[in-house]
């Protein structure tokens, strides 16, 4: 809490947290002779960026080296405090209630926070709600008064990993085309089960980071969260979620940034999947580039390592090429997940299923999947640039259950929806239409192009030899653009006027990229101009900073010292208050005493009595009394 996690060394950070960080470099010396103890906590993260980021005499007092360093439980350890916590309480476990027990601290432990005696106590409290769920539904007669947790109150799906195969199998079978996908993961079952019946840990065997490469809309999102379920059911993660990212929540927009972004999606998923899709942006641009050396270096270390699954995704041109850009990327990231593109006979089986999930059925045709001219139209979306598989044919399916309730016929006897044949081609047709026209924008000839500088051009002939200037006073990359662009005219047939006519424009193109370029320089130049007035701006910051650091300073001093004055004043009144209060009870005690002697005559002449060790003497020295005389 005294560092804000800024990083500038001081500068811009809460200069009250600097101030108390200051003070206290200042009164601790760590010598022996110091009458003082002080301890700094907290998480070691955090705790190393603060002496990296304040006073450098903080380490120097502190050093990290001596730090006493409280590592997360292992298992041994949990079960340890697992039954004690369980003892104190007067609560009960079977063995292999504490065995599913620690099956879930395991893998918690690869989390971000995880709390260590603290989930073990959210996880009593857990059971205990588990567990009186569980006897509410017990006959009377059965019910019991005492809390002995049995597996199923600590996991109520604790026997998960029995069944992964089965679970695998029920998670995969609405998918199209995945079995080399499901056939993949039934061999890291197979090879986490029978590692385990030999008592060995399977986790340094399986992979945990993928590639999944593909068109769009074949399932690469859809089989991501798929495999959290799986990894979970074999007990490799704390909890099924994946967390999804682009290489946006990756990159910075600054220098410095992107480190701490990828550092913070990685936290995120830890003990999850992070799933990074369209991760072939990872390989454009420095920041792009700063992000995949953060990733590949984080993933070999013990926080991250073997925690979590990580997933790459992406096109398959795109992907190798970002596989190619970084060898510890492609190292770290050998198993690879291939998704193909749909074949129309399996388009048509996902849209068979979107309309049998809301109960739509096509009328007067067969089975969907066979019906000819359907696959026809399907054929010809297959071909198209901006098909999207599976996507495409959900948002497919979607248009004709609108086009069913629009078509407001009555229900089947089996209670389904039906859709009229010629609605349901008209869907088709519409959809087929639609990415036709999006195709024939991206693929219309650049000669296109060319056509306002054509029409610019239609003056004079001599006009126009007269603005013509020469090939080869352009630079290199005007010439290679006025050469594409004659090649191009030359092959349309165009005149030897209009090729000088794109020379023209090429020199004008020229001259605008020189213009560029000096508004770039001017712009530099105004950027280093910026800085400069910053890095002054900052300077006067840091020294009003220090002049604050100093004004706080002599005013703690001032506190301190008056803090001490008020002390020793407080202590001398007491002092004399308690003075004052001894004399004043002696001097009622001894005019008591002077009384009762009186009283009791035994001086005859009268005299005074005078004080003496255990007792009073009279002045004539002839009597005494003692103090058990008196009675005092």
């Amino acid at each position: 809490m005294l560092y804000s996690g800024s990083g500038d060394k001081g500068g811009g950070a809460d200069i009250y947290k600097t101030a108390v960080i200051d003070t206290i470099v200042a009164e601790v010396q760590s010598v022996p002779s110091e009458d003082r103890c002080v301890l700094l906590l907290g998480y070691e993260d955090q705790m190393r960026g603060m002496f990296q980021n304040v006073n450098p005499g903080l380490s120097r007092r502190f050093p990290l080296a001596d730090a006493f360093h409280f590592a997360d439980f292992d298992d041994q350890e949990l079960e340890e405090i697992l039954r004690l916590k369980l003892k104190n309480q007067d609560l009960g476990a079977t063995d292999e209630a504490v065995s599913v027990a620690i099956d879930i601290l395991g893998p918690a432990r690869n989390g971000l926070n995880f709390g260590n005696g603290g989930d073990v106590e959210n996880l009593i409290s857990r059971a205990k709600s588990n567990f009186q769920t569980r006897q509410s539904k017990l006959p009377r007669e059965e019910r019991t008064i005492d809390f002995l947790f049995e597996p199923q109150d600590f996991d109520p799906d604790f026997d998960r990993a029995a069944g992964a195969e089965t679970n695998l199998t029920e998670l995969f079978k609405d998918g199209i085309g995945c079995e080399d996908i499901v056939a993949k993961l039934e061999g890291y079952l197979k090879v986490a089960k029978g590692m385990r019946a030999h008592r060995r840990d399977p986790r340094g065997q399986i992979p945990m980071n993928f590639i999944f490469k593909g068109p769009p809309g074949t399932g690469k999102t859809t089989t991501a969260r798929k495999v959290g379920q799986v990894f979970y059911d074999m007990g490799f993660l704390s909890q099924v979620k994946v967390i999804e990212c682009s290489a946006t929540d990756l990159i910075g927009q600054y220098v410095g940034q992107t480190g701490p972004k990828t550092i913070k999606q990685l936290e995120l998923g830890l003990g999850s999947v992070l799933f990074i899709d369209e991760a072939y942006r990872l390989g454009e641009g420095p920041f792009a580039q700063e992000a995949v050396n953060e990733l590949v270096d984080s993933m070999t270390k013990e926080k991250f390592s073997g925690k979590m699954v990580i997933i790459l995704a992406g096109y398959d041109n795109d992907m190798n090429r970002l596989l190619s850009v970084n060898e510890g990327l492609s190292s770290r990231f050998a198993d690879e997940v291939r998704f193909s593109p749909l074949t129309p006979e399996n388009c048509l089986s996902v849209l068979k299923n979107v309309l049998a999930r809301e109960r739509i059925v096509i009328a007067d045709i067969g089975e969907v999947t066979q019906h000819k001219p359907f696959l026809g139209l399907i054929s010809q979306l297959t071909k198209l640039p901006s098909w999207g598989n599976a996507r495409d044919m959900i948002t497919l399916g979607k248009s004709m259950i609108r086009a069913a309730y629009q078509g407001n016929l009555p229900p089947t006897k089996d209670g389904s929806l039906p859709l009229i044949y010629k609605s349901a081609m008209d869907c088709i047709e519409s959809m087929v239409k639609d990415k036709q026209s999006r195709a024939a924008v991206t693929q219309r000839p650049e000669i296109e192009s060319f056509m306002p500088i054509l029409r610019r051009q239609a003056g004079p002939r001599t006009k126009m030899r007269a603005k013509s200037r020469s090939l080869h006073n352009l630079d290199p990359s005007g010439q290679m653009r006025c050469l594409v662009m004659q090649v191009s005219l030359m092959q349309f047939g165009l005149s030897f006027s209009m090729k000088r006519a794109v020379e023209v424009e090429a020199q004008r193109f020229s001259d605008e990229q020189r213009k560029l370029e000096e508004l770039l320089k001017e712009h530099e130049e105004n950027e280093k101009k910026a800085m400069a007035e910053a890095v002054m701006e900052k300077e006067a910051q840091n020294e009003a900073i220090s002049e604050a650091r100093e004004r706080l300073r002599i005013r703690e001093e001032a506190r301190l010292r008056a803090v001490k004055a008020k002390a020793e004043r407080d202590r001398i009144a007491e002092e004399l208050e308690r003075r004052r209060a001894e004399e004043e009870k002696r001097r009622k005690q001894e005019a008591q005493a002077q009384t009762k002697l009186r009283e009791m005559g035994v001086c005859c002449a009268g005299f005074r009595w005078i004080k003496q060790a255990g007792g009073y003497r009279c002045a004539g020295g002839a009597h005494f009394v003692s103090n058990a005389q008196l009675g005092m």
